[in-house]
This record gives C-alpha cells, structure tokens and sequence, in this order.
C-alpha cells in the first residue's frame, strides 16, 4: 500500500470514527422520555431554554455522556499501554486484576469503616486507585524475570490474583449491610454512578495529561511491543520505562474505576479494533484507541439506558457482552 493511500486510509477511519461518536452522543441526549430538539438545544448553548430541559440537559444527560465517554478514553488507553508494555495482546487492566483490586479497598473500607464521616464520593478515587496501584505492583513482582516482564506470566498472575482478590472481597460484601452490599456489587457490575461535572473535570484533566504523557511516549511503547532483546539492543531503558508507563497506565484505570465500576473488556477490545483499523504504530494507534474507546462506551451506555427502559443495565455488562467474544475469538485464534 501506498504511503498516500495509506494516509487517505487512516483520515477515513478517523472521520467514520468521530461521526460515530457524535452520532452517539445526540442518541443519548434524546435516550429518555424528554426528546431534546436541535433547537432547544442551541436555546440552552445560548443560555436560554426552559427551566426543565436545561436541568434534564445539563444536570443529568451530559455529566452521564462526558462520564461514560472518558470511562471509555481511559479503560482503553490503559490496556493500549499494557499490551505495548508487556508484549501481550490478551493483557488489560481486568484481567490483571486491577479492577478487582480496586473493587477490594472499597469493600474493605465499607466493612472497616461503615460509619464514615468522610464522603465516599471524595474517598472512592483514593481508595480505588491505591487498590489498583496495589494489585498492579504485585502483578508486576510475580511477572518480573531476569529479563524483565514476562508476557505469560503476567498473563497467568494476574488472572490468579484476580481470582484471589475477587474472592476476598465476596467474602468481605458477605458482611455489609444490604444498602452497601447493593452499592458494592453494582459498581463491580461496572455501573457510571458518579456522573457529576466534579468527575467529568477531574477525568478530563487526569486523562488529557496522563493521555498525552503517553502519546509522548509511543516512540518507546513501539520498542517495549518488540523483544526483550531487540528493545535493549536498540538502547531503551527496558525496565525504567515500562514501570513509567504501567504507572500511567494504573493511574487511568484507577481513576475510571472509581467512577464506572469494574467494567470489563473494554481495555481489551478497543487496542485490538484500533490496531486492525490503523495498524501497530503507536503514534497513530494511542489516537485511534482514544476514539475507540469513546465510541464502544458511548454505545455501551446507550443500550444500558434504552433496552429494558425504565429499567437499566450496567452498562459493564452490556460492555462485556460486546467484548467476550471478541477475547474467545482471540483465545481459540492464539
């Protein structure tokens, strides 16, 4: 192929990619029983518009929107990052057990601390992103050879202390009252309960910057994704950089976890659709992901919100529905 048509190729996979994604968001600002025209909706820019349209809009379909879109960004970013680093396409922060790890401080917390005079809304963040950061240095410790990561065992590791995990917090939910035991378990359900504009701002200045640190550094994730020796071989500081970038990597995950629960296969599905679409190059691949993953949880959470109305689904399940099969075709494929 041609360098010109190659280029001709990847502005059409962006501009089909950024008009699902906007085709996406107006379906959900029209998914409820209020339908929001466009002129209502340039009254509300404007700064006019009905009392009740404006707060439907603005108070509880865009933060749903920004929130569900930038849990999206980050899960696959995150599992971009992971698979580069670890030379390992079946890696993501789920099956590394990072979301169980998050999962688990918040369980322990409710158990240890049920009466808290603190928020949960401010300590969720905290709490999530340490439990990530946790299962993710041990991940890290078990996988580590003399010649850095091994792609299988941090592979098998982290499947292990997942289900570790996973088990220690069932019987920590075991204890909690009923009203925590709902909470906990839809937000291992991966459900985007903190949909305010405070998480929508904290999410899109973490993701920009830490998005951006990693756009920095696909020249490196290009030569982390190659061998171990090759990578040495062409002077990359192997080991430096890859706890570098599984940091930032840790750092998105925990973040969007705190906010969409333990949504599963996105960080997974989305680096593969990407790398099909655009191919392995991470300089056109970190933008390609970010579009991805955008689009995947804006559908996600169009189906959670619209297909058994009033009711809804989790929308990590509706998520792990569109991704387990992709991860079976990638198993019997390997």
């Amino acid at each position: 192929m041609s360098e010109r048509r190659r280029r001709i190729r990847m502005v059409t996979v962006f501009m089909i990619l950024i008009i699902l994604l906007l085709a996406g968001i107006w379906l959900e600002i029209n998914a409820g029983y209020r339908k929001i025209s466009p002129e209502e909706m340039w009254e509300i820019l404007k700064g006019g518009g009905t009392k009740s349209v404006r707060y439907t809009l603005l108070n509880l379909r865009l933060p749903r929107i920004f929130t569900s879109l930038l849990v999206g960004v980050g899960l696959a970013v995150s599992g971009c990052v992971i698979q580069g680093v670890s030379r390992n396409d079946m890696a993501e922060p789920g099956i590394l057990g990072i979301n169980a790890g998050a999962g688990l401080f918040v369980a322990a917390f409710l158990v240890l601390v049920p009466q808290s005079s603190v928020s949960l809304t401010v300590l969720l963040p905290v709490l999530a992103f340490a439990g990530s950061m946790a299962v993710a240095v041990l991940d890290y410790r078990l996988a580590r050879t003399g010649q850095g990561i091994s792609p299988r065992r941090l592979l098998l590791m982290g499947v292990a202390v997942s289900t570790a995990v996973s088990s220690v917090t069932t019987i920590l939910m075991l204890r909690l009252p009923d009203s925590d035991y709902a909470f906990v378990q839809n937000w291992l359900s991966g459900s985007i309960w903190g949909a305010n504009w405070q998480n929508v701002r904290l999410l899109f200045v973490s993701l920009l910057l830490l998005g951006l640190f990693v756009f920095y550094k696909s020249r490196t994730l290009n030569v982390l994704s190659l061998s171990y020796q090759t990578a040495v071989g062409l002077g990359a500081a192997v080991s430096r950089q890859t706890v570098v970038l599984l940091g930032a990597a840790i750092a998105m995950s925990g973040l969007c976890c705190a906010v969409g629960g333990g949504l599963s296969f996105v960080g997974l599905v989305c680096p593969h659709m990407a790398r099909r679409l655009v191919g392995p190059n991470y300089r056109i691949l970190v933008p390609a992901t970010v579009l991805t993953g955008s689009v995947l949880m804006t559908y996600a959470d169009l189906i959670s919100r619209t297909l058994l109305s009033p009711r809804e689904i989790p929308v990590g399940i509706v998520a792990a529905v569109i991704g387990a099969p992709y991860f079976l075709y990638l198993l019997i494929k390997t």
